[in-house]
């Protein structure tokens, strides 16, 4: 019996000493890029060394910076193999590139750079070629209320809200402008027809016609709903630096009130949630329902305030209320197409990864980027969560997540970058990441609190 004992924990210890083998080979790696410019846009000298680089774990979230070279060289060592998003940020003032270029220059230059689902599992080199871009317009996405309240004791996903604000100097009309959620894959699985990312390779689509390059220069929407207009579009003027609120419901939240199904919503933490019946203007869904869907019974959240301006839905698909995914599963873009172009008609198509169409295909309409005037990446706070992302690099490099998750009363707000005569310019590098903090509660009600530094 010793003896058989004896050769027992001999055994056990060459498996424990082998298993400790086995964890002392996991090596380190080191991660290099070169980060480069398009020679034919970007005649200058790059200070790289501006540069802002985060390599973020996606499976634990840790976050490694580090700073470029004048010439343009990254380097990160001790990096554990894994899979990795990555995000490059550089702006130069128009002072910094006038001086660089000889020329007289009034606006910033943003190069930006973002990749997700990288696998490293070696020593890595590579060009990383930052994208030049400018702010797309002067309507901004101000806040994004997307995370929902509590469940139980909240509003849940009946408070959701928008507030996009006029970052000019001069009165801008709302009137046709379109606030439209991004569709795109809403998971990281491999499968055929998508794109290095994971995200859907629309050039694949059934019947896609598109001129142009069919991912980058289109974005692909769930849900469109425009500023109602008189025909000459001047009917909602907005100040320089004023805002409008486009809310799910247009009610008080706090309180309770009488669905459509003639039951009492009950609201037990009054905190949890706002009151949006001062909102500007409200999605109420029913009349787009009858008639996509005629005799269909009203939707029970969805609540019309005849007291607040509908706003008309032009398209959506997969929501019988404006409510948005407290996941962070979802982008969000401003655009207003010129005059004379019917948005009803945009072309639809189905998502790359249906082979073949029947009744229940979904046509998702696509509208063309040179249309934004505003775009906003949003993301699951927990890095492994995030999906593929959905807009072009040129509209949005970057991402932001609430902190605290879904149904967290929170939502994301865009930076004051400075005040001018009272007026507050809101920061626009077209990198999200940057360009956007996080209010611990959403606040519709455009005062001071409202707005971060």
């Amino acid at each position: 019996m010793k003896i058989k004992l004896s050769l027992l924990f001999i055994l056990t210890l060459t498996i424990l000493q082998g298993c400790k083998k086995d964890v002392d080979t996991v090596q380190s790696i080191g991660l290099t890029y070169q980060l480069t410019v398009d020679p034919n846009s970007i005649t200058f000298k790059v200070p790289f060394e501006k540069a802002n680089i985060v390599l973020t774990n996606k499976l634990n979230n840790e976050k490694y910076t580090a700073k470029a070279t004048s010439d343009g060289k990254v380097q990160f060592a001790g990096i554990t193999p894994g899979t990795y998003s990555v995000n490059v940020s550089l702006v130069l003032t128009a002072a910094e590139v006038s001086t660089l270029t000889g020329l007289a220059i009034s606006e910033e230059l943003h190069l930006n750079y973002s990749m997700d689902n990288q696998m490293y599992v070696e020593n890595h080199a590579s060009d990383v070629q930052l994208v030049s871009s400018a702010p797309l317009g002067n309507w901004v996405f101000k806040q994004i209320y997307y995370a929902g309240s509590n469940t139980s004791k909240g509003a849940g996903v009946r408070d959701f809200f928008v507030e996009i604000y006029n970052n000019s100097n001069e009165v801008l009309y709302a009137d046709s402008l379109c606030f439209a959620i991004v569709y795109g894959k809403a998971n990281n699985t491999k499968e055929d027809y998508l794109l290095p990312n994971l995200q859907y390779d629309w050039t694949q689509s059934l019947n896609m016609s598109a001129i142009g390059n069919a991912n980058e220069d289109y974005v692909y929407t769930k849900a469109i709903f425009m500023v109602p207009s008189n025909g000459a579009g001047n009917k909602y003027p907005v100040q320089p630096g004023s805002s409008f609120i486009i809310a799910e419901t247009a009610i008080d939240h706090t309180k309770p009130y009488t669905l459509n199904s003639d039951k009492v919503q009950e609201i037990e933490d009054a905190t949890l949630t706002i009151d949006l019946s001062k909102a500007d203007f409200e999605v109420y869904l029913y009349p787009y329902e009858q008639k996509i869907q005629p005799g269909r019974a009203k939707f029970a959240s969805d609540i019309d305030n005849p007291s607040v301006t509908d706003v008309e839905t032009i398209f959506a698909t997969g929501m019988r209320d404006m409510i948005l995914n407290p996941q962070g599963k979802e982008s969000y873009a401003l655009f207003k197409a010129d005059a004379q172009v019917d948005i009803h008609s945009f072309p639809k198509y189905a998502n790359p990864t249906e082979r073949a169409f029947t009744d229940k295909t979904t046509y998702y309409p696509q509208v063309p980027v040179k249309y934004l005037v505003d775009a906003v990446e949003v993301s699951s706070v927990i890095e492994k969560d995030k999906t593929p992302r959905r807009l072009p690099l040129k509209q949005d490099a970057g991402s932001k997540a609430i902190d605290a998750g879904p149904y967290s009363s929170q939502s994301i707000v865009r930076k004051t970058k400075q005040v001018v005569n009272g007026r507050r310019i809101l920061q626009d590098t077209n990198n999200s990441l940057n360009d956007f903090g996080v209010l611990p509660k959403a606040d519709p009600y455009k005062g001071n609190a409202s707005f971060i530094d």
